[in-house]
């Protein structure tokens, strides 16, 4: 069975690993100049020492400029899972179902099971490698940049090993919905529809959300704590605390600018405004996530794509076994 599932998706697989040496190559010949020159010039001990930092920082400047054109070039891995999804995994049973094959393919001496799971066990593994080996690929090349900024709000998120995990879950929900549907046009765009919602609305509504994020209160007058954090924590929020201890709205926040510029004047610097919150028992408030709470972010958001894709891999199983029985 093993060998019949290679030969219908050998082309697929085959497509698979020259795409990952085709990535490989240039990406470690970049690394590698990359991290040295990180290393030669001084600023891997300068972005490790806080005392030191503000001092190379436009040094560091130019060196992510330098690189930004390279971390650009791989936003496309942003796109691996839905393209497995849509182009492997939607069309894996809706064919067989379009076409009347899986007919054929139990007469065979085959259990139902076990063709299933031959068929998602070789799919599966050939994806998740891929997407696992891109995702150390391109968080090693990113290991200098990520000592620069924060690692949970910028593509290292993206092509952290929870790459493995989307991609499973974007095949998983490719093959139920070609289950569902029996027809791999409709699959696939019900699959890319899908996708998009569960990533986009994971990414922007829950990610902030699980941990509880840290809130840091300031004084009027003091440095708020985004001047002083590091640039590797994740602010989600900054703005001003009532005396009652209650965030002010956006509007609440521009009638207090209005009341303290109202003739369009900016006077003192910030220093009037600051006179104004102090007077008024106003604090700055910021909300946020240190950048050690990353890998158990990252683990939480590999279990949540990892659980869903094995429901929708079960519900998939399901599926097959109620219509062709």
């Amino acid at each position: 069975m093993i060998w019949v599932t290679w030969r219908q998706h050998r082309a697929t697989l085959l497509t698979a690993a020259f795409l990952l040496v085709a990535i490989a190559v240039p990406t470690l010949i970049s690394g590698f100049a990359m991290h040295e020159q990180f290393r030669a010039d001084g600023i891997a001990a300068c972005v490790a020492d806080p005392s030191a930092r503000a001092g190379c920082a436009q040094l560091a400047g130019q060196f992510a400029a330098q690189y930004g054109e390279w971390e650009n070039r791989m936003v496309w891995v942003a796109f691996l899972p839905a393209l497995i999804g849509v182009f492997v995994g939607a069309p894996l049973l809706a064919r067989e179902f379009e076409h009347g094959t899986w007919r054929f393919a139990f007469t065979q001496g085959v259990s139902r099971t076990r063709w299933l799971v031959t068929q998602l066990a070789v799919v599966g593994i050939g994806a998740a490698v891929l997407a696992l080996a891109c995702s150390l690929l391109f968080n090693w090349w990113r290991q200098p940049l990520d000592a620069m900024s924060s690692p949970m709000r910028t593509a290292a998120f993206t092509v952290s090993p929870a790459l493995a995990a989307l991609t499973l879950f974007a095949l998983a929900l490719g093959v139920f919905a070609g289950v569902l549907l029996r027809r791999t046009v409709i699959a696939m765009g019900l699959t890319l529809a899908v996708f998009l919602t569960v990533r986009i609305t994971l990414e922007e509504k829950l990610r902030p959300h699980y941990l509880s994020p840290l809130v840091r209160t300031d004084a009027p007058g003091a440095p708020k704590a985004s001047d002083e954090l590091p640039p590797t924590d994740w602010i989600l929020d900054e703005g001003l605390l009532s005396s009652a201890g209650h965030r002010l709205s956006d509007g609440e926040e521009r009638a207090v600018l209005r009341q303290v510029y109202d003739d369009g004047t900016v006077r003192e610097g910030g220093a009037a405004l600051e006179r104004y919150l102090a007077e008024h028992g106003l604090r700055h408030y910021t909300e946020y996530h240190p950048a050690g709470r990353y890998p158990a972010m990252l683990m939480i958001e590999f279990g949540l794509y990892l659980g869903l894709a094995l429901v929708l891999f079960a519900a998939a199983a399901h599926l097959v076994r109620r219509r062709t029985s």
